[in-house]
Parts: structure tokens; C-alpha cells; sequence
């Protein structure tokens, strides 16, 4: 996904720190079972195959998008990402995960 200068201006992304080799949106989608939106919280679940291309990813994302909170937890047999920030930011990060 290429993020525009709005989203990354309301992301407070600096994508200049972010690993180049690190797992983006593109490597995610396939492992995603649902994203739901839960108020100022995004809610991803992924199938627990995905687990080193998602926590690839998360670990880039909490270097260069420090104005959301990044948790990542396994449980029954799939990984459970709760991205946390403003509305105006989790509706963009929920943007990501919703099929095109």
C-alpha cells in the first residue's frame, strides 16, 4: 500500500527509519483472517503461519509510526495485532486491511 502525504501527515509516519527489508502490507494480507474497527482500536487477526512476516512488520511499523500503539499477541492458533491511536489514524490504518 503507498500511503499518501495526508496519511502519513496524520500518521506521524516517518517512513525514512522504517527497514527497508521489514514485511509490508502486501506480505500481511494473505495471512489476515478479519479487521474490525473498535473505536480508537484496529483489530487484526492473522493465521499464526504469517507470525515471522507479521511480527516483521509490526517491529518496523513501532519504529517510524510512534503515535500508535502496536500490540501483538498470540492465541489459539492465530495472532491477534491491537493498533491503538486517534480515530483519524485507525481509520486510515484500518484502510489497509480492508480487501480492495
Amino acid at each position: 500500500m503507498d500511503l499518501d502525504d495526508h496519511s502519513l501527515q496524520a500518521l506521524s509516519c516517518d517512513i525514512s527509519i522504517r527497514p527497508r527489508d521489514a514485511a509490508g502490507i502486501a506480505e500481511l494480507l494473505p495471512f489476515v483472517r478479519t479487521a474490525n474497527n473498535d473505536g480508537d482500536k484496529v483489530i487484526v487477526y492473522f493465521d499464526e503461519a504469517g507470525k515471522a512476516v507479521v511480527e516483521s512488520f509490526v517491529s518496523a511499523e513501532r519504529l517510524c509510526c510512534t503515535g500508535l500503539t502496536w500490540e501483538l499477541e498470540s492465541t489459539d492458533n492465530q495472532l491477534k495485532l491491537t493498533v491503538t491511536g486517534t480515530k483519524e489514524r485507525v481509520s486510515i490504518i484500518k484502510e489497509w486491511f480492508d480487501p480492495a
